[in-house]
């Protein structure tokens, strides 16, 4: 599926968009308000926001916390698989050592393809290149254990190198399509719609007493705008300032592991 507008736009920029057009929403509202207020000013009778705001937070709450779900989901999957990678490096030692060198050489390209897999931001190009990359030497790697196992000498080192390459080479989907999994537009999109819907309930509330607080209006859509500012960080580790540069770091460690000489 190719990403959709809302996925190019920067974060800041919707919260920004988001903010103004509650800002005027709740200005129409007011004029709104005020209007019928001159006309009828008799009838006292005014809708309240609460029901729609009770919503508003409802969904709100919801979208954060899919969000920091995925986040969480996407900080596991790293970690683990700088573990995957680092338990099939080691057994890697179980094989003579001319094969022992072969495998440690293309496990050092490989941890070098993941760790610019992850450097290559929002870069769809690089990031496809990156994972390409990997898919390659893994199965390189896949291809010598393979060939290995024919060879009785090598059955000890084959039954423990195998499930670590298996499980090693699954993960890179897993982490791929991890990346990929977002909040659905369309309750992105459902939450726009009621937070300009709320501003607009408010300003014409406000409207209809005769008065505003502004200063609390404003604070109110500045607040749900920085909320869903900091929803959609989470939901872009690869672009945000909550990012996975902790969690990567197991796997930029992972070269420690490998002599000077290699």
């Amino acid at each position: 599926m190719s990403p959709t507008l809302l996925a190019h736009t920067d974060a800041w920029f919707i919260a920004f968009v988001l903010f103004a057009v509650m800002i005027v929403t709740l200005w129409l509202g007011k004029i709104t308000g005020s209007r019928l207020r001159a006309r009828n000013p008799a009838n006292d009778k005014y809708s309240e926001a609460s029901g729609i705001s009770a919503l508003l937070f409802f969904l709100l709450a919801f979208t954060f916390a899919m969000s920091g779900s995925r986040y969480d989901t996407r900080r596991t999957i790293v970690v683990e698989e700088a573990n995957d990678i680092g338990t099939a490096l080691l057994r890697s030692d179980l094989y003579p050592a001319n094969h022992r060198a072969l495998f440690r050489n293309d496990f050092k390209k490989y941890v070098e393809a993941r760790i610019a897999f992850y450097n290559a931001g929002v870069n769809e190009t690089a990031i496809k290149k990156t994972d390409s990359l990997s898919q390659a030497i893994a199965t390189k790697l896949w291809e010598r254990a393979a060939f290995l196992s024919r060879d009785p000498v090598n059955f000890e080192a084959t039954r423990q190198m195998v499930p670590a390459l298996n499980t090693m080479i699954d993960i890179i989907t897993t982490r791929m399509y991890a990346s990929k999994e977002r909040v659905p537009e369309s309750i992105l999109i459902m939450l726009f719609f009621l937070s300009a819907s709320c501003a607009f309930i408010g300003g014409y509330t406000a409207g209809r007493k005769g008065h505003i607080e502004w200063v609390a209006e404003i604070g109110f859509c500045f607040l749900i705008s920085l909320v869903i500012l900091f929803t959609l960080d989470l939901d872009r580790p690869r672009s945000g300032f909550v990012n996975l540069d902790v969690p990567s770091q197991a796997i930029v460690d992972l070269r420690q592991m490998f002599g000077k000489n290699e």
